[in-house]
């Protein structure tokens, strides 16, 4: 079973600690749907965190990103390696663990506690602080744009008011 037959999607959160090995269980759901082996990548940046794909999606992610670099000036060969640094593929072990490189783990900043997030299509394994560090920047977000769309409703509300009025004073004061 596999997201892209449409037999489910990576959705939840859930808490786990690295051990001393560099291993993390898989939530069971993500188990279910990832199976045995997946590609693991950093994604580096002030919201660093690794991103886990099929083997089929990390491929037509990376020759989307290959693409735009190339659009911007780079080389085929340094668009490719830039859309394929630091990724590698992973395998369940019995346990349901997997072991992530030193290296990915490091660009993540990931040392003990981690967070999975579901991402639909993907999933996603972050260093739980940065994790809220993100959860907090995007509730931050959701309220500018709660508070823009307030401001536009009140506005669409005081122009059909003031339409409304023009319209009734029309109609009986007109006749």
């Amino acid at each position: 079973m596999k997201v892209g037959d449409n037999m489910g999607s990576f959705v939840g959160t859930y808490e786990y600690n690295l051990d001393s090995k560099n291993r993390l269980f898989v939530p069971a759901p993500f188990k279910e749907l990832i199976g045995n082996t997946f590609i693991v990548r950093a994604k580096p940046g002030k919201f660093s965190h690794i991103d886990c794909f099929f083997t089929e999606k990390f491929e037509e992610t990376v020759a989307a990103e290959i693409e735009g670099y190339i659009k911007n000036g780079l080389s085929p060969d340094m668009a490719a390696a830039m859309a394929r640094t630091c990724s590698t593929a992973v395998t369940v072990d019995a346990h349901g663990r997997i072991c992530i490189p030193s290296k990915i783990l490091e660009r993540a900043h990931i040392t003990k506690e981690s967070v999975f997030q579901g991402m639909g299509d993907r999933f996603e394994i972050w260093n739980s602080e940065i994790h809220n560090e993100y959860n907090d920047m995007l509730a931050e977000e959701a309220d500018k744009l709660f508070e823009a769309q307030m401001a536009e409703n009140q506005k669409r509300y005081e122009y059909m008011s003031a339409g409304f009025m023009l319209d009734l004073k029309n109609t009986f004061v007109n006749k």
